[in-house]
């Protein structure tokens, strides 16, 4: 943890080392993370190297995170048609 309202998750999938940087705030919460997805996919990441591993990450995030900055592209709201 990082302080009160920002904590660090491992976050594995795009590579074995990715990381998530989540920080709370008055109007949600934030999920800096680099696991190759937007708003509109993509659902499969070329480069991961265990899409299980990948899934379960996004999950995780998903579950977290109300908002979702990817490290491509604009930060996004996800819903159910969100790429898992």
């Amino acid at each position: 943890m990082l302080g009160p309202s920002v904590r660090l998750l491992r976050t594995p999938g795009h590579s074995a080392e990715d990381i998530t940087t989540l920080a709370a705030a008055a109007d949600g919460s934030y999920a800096c993370t680099h696991a190759w997805w937007g708003a509109d996919g993509p659902a499969d990441d070329p480069f991961a190297p265990d899409r299980e591993v990948l899934r379960a990450s996004r999950e995780r995030i998903l579950g977290l995170a109300s908002v979702i900055i990817p490290g491509h592209g604009p930060a996004f709201r996800p819903d159910e048609r969100t790429p898992r």
